[in-house]
Parts: C-alpha cells; sequence; structure tokens
C-alpha cells in the first residue's frame, strides 16, 4: 500500500507529521517534529515499501553520499536508514524558501552578480563530492534550492555514481543504452561515450548559468529560452541532439549581455566545450573561476588571506577565494608548497564564504595534515584561530 501520510499523522511511533513539503513518484517529503530537536524537519520518505533493488540502491546511494558530505551548501542529514515496514527515510534540514525553477521563471535574465553567486555556491555544494569520486548527474534547477537568506543548496544525489571507482553504492557511471537525468540539462558525452565524470556536472552548472545570465540557451539563441522548453516540451531527444550537434553560441554575442566581463564569458565557453577534458575538470575549479569573477570583476567581497609560512621561515599572504583548493607540491595543487615531503595533494582546503568557516579534509592517512599540531584524518570545521599544517607548512585563513 502507498504510504501517504498528513498533518496530524505519526510515523515510526515518534515523528509527527506537521505538512507535506513535496510529492514524487518514487518519495515524499514533509515537514515534522522529531524528539531531541526544537525546531522542525523534514523527512523524506520513500512512498511504497522498497522491493526493488534498483529503487533500494537509489535510496542507499543518496543516504550515503549525503551523510559523508559536510560542504554547507549540501543537505544535512540527521538520520536515515530501512524501517521494518519497508520504507527508507532520510530525517534532514527542513529548507525554507524554492527550488531554483520556482524562484526564478528564466523569462528575463538575472542580474550578472546574482547568477554568479548562485552558481557558485551551487558549485561549492558539489566540489566536495567531486573530489570524493562521485558525480551527480542530475543537476538541474529544480535541485537547486534557494533559502530565503540567499544560501544555496544542492539537492537529491539519487542518481549519483562513483566515477573512479571508489565504494558507492552503484560505483559505475556509465548506464548501458540509457539517458540519465534530465535531457534539457545533459551533456554531449551522454550519446557520445556515455561516461559521465565531474566535467559533466560542469557542463549542466554552465547551461544554468547561462541560461540566467541570458534568459536563452547556448544551444537555440535565436529564441527565448521559454519558448524553447514549450516547443520541446513533447520531443526531449531534440535536447540530446542539440546539445551533441549545437555548437554554444558565445554569450557575449546575446542582447544584454556584450558588456559581461570577460573571465566570465572565456569560463562560460570552456565549461560547456563539447570535450569533457577542455572543460574545468570539476566544480571546484569552476567555482574558482566564478570566484575569481565575483571579487575582480564584479567588486564583490568574497576574498579572505592565506597566509602560509614556509620551513625556511619565510611568509606568503595570497588572496584566498571561496572555492576547493587542493593543497601540495604536485602540478594539480592550487596551493603549492614548497616541500619535497608532499610530493601530491595531501588536503583539501574549502570554503564556501563569510560567513561560514573554511573546512580542511586530509586525503592521506600518513599523518602530515595537521591543526594545531594535532594530526588529523577527517574533515574538519577551522575556527578564526586556528593554524593548521600540511608537511613542514603553517597556514591560517584570515577572514
Amino acid at each position: 500500500m502507498p504510504l501517504d501520510l498528513q498533518p496530524g499523522d505519526v510515523y515510526a511511533d515518534t515523528i509527527r507529521i506537521r505538512g507535506v513539503l513535496g510529492v514524487g513518484s518514487f518519495a515524499r517529503v514533509y515537514e515534522v517534529d522529531a524528539p531531541g530537536f526544537d525546531h522542525p524537519l523534514a523527512l523524506k520518505l520513500t512512498r511504497e515499501p522498497v522491493t526493488q533493488n534498483e529503487q533500494a540502491q537509489r535510496a542507499l546511494r543518496e543516504i550515503t553520499i549525503l551523510r559523508s558530505l559536510t560542504n554547507p551548501h549540501v543537505v544535512r542529514i540527521f538520520d536515515a536508514g530501512l524501517r521494518p515496514d519497508g520504507h527508507i527515510y532520510l530525517l534532514m534540514d527542513l529548507l525554507m524558501g524554492e527550488t531554483l525553477d520556482e524562484w526564478h521563471d528564466f523569462s528575463e535574465p538575472l542580474h550578472p552578480a546574482q547568477a554568479v553567486t548562485i552558481v557558485h555556491q551551487a558549485c561549492l555544494g558539489l566540489a566536495e563530492a567531486h573530489a570524493m569520486g562521485v558525480v551527480h548527474r542530475d543537476v538541474k534547477p529544480e535541485n537547486i534550492f534557494i533559502e530565503r537568506d540567499g544560501q544555496i543548496k544542492l539537492l537529491d544525489f539519487g542518481l549519483a555514481r562513483s566515477w573512479d571507482g571508489r565504494p558507492v553504492v552503484g560505483v559505475n557511471a556509465t548506464e548501458n543504452h540509457m539517458v540519465v537525468g534530465t535531457p534539457h540539462y545533459s551533456q554531449p558525452e551522454q550519446l557520445k561515450t556515455r561516461v559521465l565524470n565531474p566535467a559533466s556536472d560542469v557542463y549542466s552548472l554552465a547551461m544554468i548559468l547561462y541560461e540566467l545570465l541570458s534568459a536563452r540557451s547556448p544551444l537555440f539563441p535565436d529564441e527565448l529560452l521559454i519558448d524553447v522548453k514549450e516547443a520541446l516540451r513533447a520531443d526531449p531527444t531534440a535536447w540530446l541532439k542539440a546539445h551533441v550537434t549545437a555548437e554554444p553560441e558565445p554569450i557575449c554575442n546575446l542582447p544584454g549581455c556584450r558588456d559581461l566581463p570577460t573571465g566570465l564569458v572565456r569560463g562560460l565557453a570552456r565549461a560547456l566545450d563539447k570535450n569533457t577534458k577542455s572543460r574545468p575538470p570539476n566544480a571546484g575549479a569552476l567555482a574558482n573561476i566564478l570566484g575569481m569573477v565575483l571579487h575582480r570583476d564584479m567588486g564583490i567581497p568574497v576574498a579572505a588571506k592565506l597566509r602560509m609560512l614556509h620551513s625556511d621561515d619565510s611568509m606568503d599572504d595570497r588572496l584566498f577565494l571561496p572555492g576547493s583548493y587542493r593543497i601540495g607540491s604536485g602540478e594539480r595543487c592550487e596551493i603549492k608548497l614548497r616541500d619535497d615531503s608532499v610530493p601530491a595533494a595531501h588536503a583539501v582546503l574549502e570554503w564556501s564564504g563569510v560567513p561560514n568557516r573554511p573546512h580542511l579534509r586530509p586525503l592521506k592517512e600518513d599523518g602530515l595534515v595537521s591543526v594545531n599540531d594535532k594530526p588529523i584524518s577527517r574533515p574538519v570545521e577551522l575556527g578564526p584561530d586556528d593554524e593548521f599544517s600540511v608537511g613542514s607548512t603553517r597556514l591560517c585563513v584570515i577572514t
């Protein structure tokens, strides 16, 4: 029997339903009161008892991923599991606001700084997942939530997969003969290699940003986006064909977009490239591009200072923008150390901007990453007075 709870119902003897927040074919989301919490939470509950393997994998996949993420731009999970009645549940943050598609109908452009800020925060929400080897695969406006204070939360990791063999429920990011996600925000590789990686999510994020800035699609630039969506509503395969065959129109050619910052125009063009290897490789890299645009070109004070004390007692101060940064002496590290004992990336430093604090995540368990001289093996939120070390280099973030 389907489980459709109503306000006043009690589930699992202790969780009282306050209202229905969302209805889908697979699950329902409720506003609830739960013991031990002095504020309402959200309960995501499968509508039917889970009997099919794919349904169970989807639900368990989302639980596994969300429980491992610490980024403030991803919803927090307080409890989750499989109930004796066969229903899978997630007890999580109650978000007050709207999804991006409800908040904005894409009928007209957003102010550039507002559009870039929204997608920048969505990138930060994905950066940690990408660093852990997880690709979302269904980035779209319906899965970007705008809270009432303007903070962005990324939703629905139910279609996510590991792309590099790390242990996530459902380890292969490739689906044979099946398009995953939403055709409108799909990627060229869906019909070519069928292999999705973090650069695939970057493409979808860039599609959203282009549409927010212009109210047009890069694939159908001569028509308003709302008209294209209506015309293709009954033919989603036309989106897939366009992703493969239509060259994206440079956004600076569109009305109202000719004065966009050069760094933004170039960044969008790279992120929409048909070749995954030509795009920013992950959401963290795209976040760094957009963070620089916000700081340098749009005058939005998003930067802090990163202070580095090297083993030879020399000191460097550098601009520190919200983003995701690998720390080490390797070529792919955004924060490079003068320390041969740290040859590869050993930690990731992530920051989503004020008022949030930076998070430091060690990548190796060899004792070379410390906070206040204590080695760490799990992600740590850095306090205002915390110092941290990677190898012989001491660092601190000054906001």
